[in-house]
């Protein structure tokens, strides 16, 4: 393999027995996690069988595909994942950016994977959209299957500070006198979540928003904070340090309860837009066809690297939400994200591009 094949791998060698991991005591696991020893129990309650599969699996490298560029929270999220699980696993872990064509690119090399649990895609709800907008795609989303949501991230609505609103209630005030003038930046352009996001709610208010696409977050937040456009719904770790300055005025959070790095914000719901609840997520998934028995396992060990300190806690004061659950409630979360961004994008008018 050249060089630059090697460009887009970022590979952590453990060079420890992985079997050392069995040999280990409790209070050397509890550290090695980050967790308390009580809590070993819970997350290792079948001793015996965990260290049966510990001789088989992984019994090689593991690759956790990410079907985006590298730097974003996406690909620094499954960076952190892959780090966690050598620890535990003592074991090669390789995170492996394969981006394009909507991330399908990258979805459908796990699809094509051996189903043995050693090929993972760390994705979220672009996975739905993709089925939800009609996009020609190589695989069918039922071609994976879930193995545990890892975090959310929810949106807030902010609006700059001349705009000259400070409450949900003026926002929507001015909405209505000013249909289609007040701009609203859409990160990562049509047909993506915050897309959806903003046209949702305008069906919820009955308001229409003058959108405007952006290539990131980035030029999107300049583009807000130097008075351009008016404001957007966009994720909280993104926009936390400027709400934090008061370079903007947060409105609203689309999250079921309030951040607990925002906890003045309102939801939506508290505001009386009950029926508004989006959030964008990651989650691990593997082919379809792995063994019931390799999911359950690999769900224990991510949800026990999730609840670490190491992981955990810097996520959390960005604002991430540590979301596991289990394998069955994954695929259940993309079968309704893709009923509701398919119903939303049927009555906005949004086609694949």
């Amino acid at each position: 393999m050249s060089p630059d094949q090697w460009g887009s791998l970022w590979i952590l060698e453990v060079g420890l027995n992985r079997r050392m991991i069995l040999k280990a005591t409790g209070a050397g696991i509890a550290a090695r996690l980050g967790v308390p020893v009580s809590s070993l129990g819970a997350m290792f309650a079948t001793v015996p069988a965990r260290a049966q599969q510990a001789d088989t699996f992984p019994s090689g490298p593991v690759r956790i595909v990410v079907p985006v560029n590298p730097g974003g929270n996406a690909d620094r999220i499954a960076r952190m994942l892959a780090q966690n699980l050598a620890k535990l696993w003592q074991q090669t872990v390789i995170v492996d950016n394969v981006p394009g064509a909507h991330t399908s690119l990258g979805v459908n090399r796990v699809v094509r994977a051996a189903p043995n649990g050693h090929t993972l895609l760390s994705s979220g709800d672009q996975l739905a959209i993709n089925a939800a907008l009609g996009r020609k795609l190589p695989y069918s989303e039922t071609e994976v299957r879930g193995v545990t949501r890892t975090i959310v991230n929810s949106q807030v609505l902010v609006v700059r500070p001349g705009l000259g609103v400070n409450h949900f209630d003026d926002y929507v005030a001015l909405l209505k006198r000013r249909p289609g003038e007040v701009s609203a930046a859409l990160p990562i352009g049509y047909g993506s979540i915050y897309h959806l996001a903003v046209e949702m709610l305008n069906q919820r208010l009955g308001t229409q928003t003058n959108n405007i696409p952006y290539a990131g977050g980035a030029p999107a937040m300049l583009d807000i904070l130097g008075g351009h456009v008016d404001g957007a719904l966009i994720d909280i770790s993104g926009t936390i340090q400027n709400i934090q300055k008061s370079e903007l005025i947060p409105l609203a959070v689309t999250s079921p309860e309030r951040s607990k790095v925002l906890p003045d914000v309102p939801t939506f719901h508290e505001l009386g837009v009950s029926d508004f609840v989006i959030e964008s997520w990651q989650g691990v998934f593997v082919p379809r066809a792995t063994p019931d028995e390799v999911v359950a396992g690999l769900n224990r060990d991510i949800t026990a690297v999730l609840h670490s300190r190491e992981f955990a806690e810097p996520l959390e004061e960005q604002g991430f939400v540590i979301a596991p659950g289990s394998a069955e409630s994954l695929d259940q979360i993309v079968a309704r994200d893709i009923a509701l961004f398919r119903e939303v994008a049927a009555v906005a008018g949004i086609k694949p591009e």
